[in-house]
C-alpha cells in the first residue's frame, strides 16, 4: 500500500473513529509491503502483507475469484461505466471499487485523477500510488463521509452496502447489485437487471434571515 493512502484507513470496531498507528516491517520506495496496524482506541491489530491491508476481522471471505474473472469486462469499459455511475468528476477525491469493479481501479484513477481503494479485488489487480488494496469483511474501514462513491458487486454482503452508506459523503453515489435492496436512505437514480445506482441525500444547509 502506498504510504499516503494509509491515512484513509480506520478501525472496524464500533467506537469513535481514529487513525491507525503503523509499525513498518518492510517499505519499498514509499510502498508499505509489510506492517502492523494498531488502533489506539481499542488495541485491535491489523496487518499489511504483500502490500494488501487486511481489515476483514474474523469474517471468512467467500472464494469467488473464478466467478469474478468470468464476469469481468474490458477494464477501460468498466472504468468508464464506474466513472459515469459514480459521477467521478472531482480530481483528488477517493472512491471505493469492490470485487469485479476493482478491475477498473487503475484505469479509473488515471482517467479521473482519483484515489481508489480496491476492496476484495481479484488477484490480477495491483497496487499503485493511486490504488490501495484492502481486504474487508462486513465493514468498509474508512472514515465516515470520506469518499465520493462506492461500487460493489454481488459477492458482497448487505452489511457492506450499509457500511457504504456510512463512508460516502452527502450527495455521493453508491452502486450495488440488483440482488441486494438499496437502503431506504438512498434515492435510486437508475437500475437494470444487474446493478442499481443511488445517491445519498445532499447536506442541507439552513439559511436564516437576520434581524433588520
Amino acid at each position: 500500500m502506498f504510504i499516503e493512502l494509509l491515512d484513509l484507513l480506520r478501525c472496524i470496531r464500533p467506537h469513535d473513529e481514529t487513525w491507525l498507528v503503523a509499525s513498518f516491517s518492510k517499505v519499498n520506495t514509499r510502498f508499505i509491503e509489510e506492517a502492523k496496524l494498531g488502533c489506539p482506541s481499542c488495541s485491535a491489530q491489523y496487518w499489511i502483507r504483500g502490500g494488501v491491508a487486511d481489515l476483514s476481522g474474523e469474517v471468512i471471505l467467500p472464494e469467488c475469484e473464478h466467478e469474478r474473472r468470468a464476469a469481468s469486462h474490458r477494464r477501460e469499459e468498466l472504468a468508464t461505466r464506474a466513472g459515469a455511475y459514480l459521477e467521478a468528476t472531482e480530481p483528488g477525491a477517493t472512491v471505493v471499487l469492490g470485487g469485479l469493479w476493482a478491475y477498473a481501479a487503475q484505469e479509473l484513477s488515471e482517467i479521473a485523477a482519483l484515489r481508489v481503494i480496491a476492496i476484495n479485488a481479484p488477484s490480477e489487480v495491483k497496487e499503485s500510488g493511486t490504488v490501495g488494496l484492502v481486504r474487508v469483511g462486513s465493514e468498509i474501514p474508512l472514515a465516515a463521509g470520506s469518499v465520493l462513491g462506492v461500487a460493489v458487486d454481488a459477492w458482497f454482503s448487505t452489511k457492506i452496502i450499509e457500511s457504504a452508506l456510512r463512508v460516502v459523503r452527502p450527495g455521493g453515489r453508491i452502486v450495488g447489485p440488483a440482488a441486494s435492496k438499496a437502503p431506504s436512505e438512498l434515492s435510486i437514480l437508475a437500475h437494470d437487471d444487474r446493478y442499481w445506482v443511488a445517491q445519498k441525500a445532499p447536506e442541507v444547509v439552513t439559511i436564516s434571515r437576520g434581524n433588520r
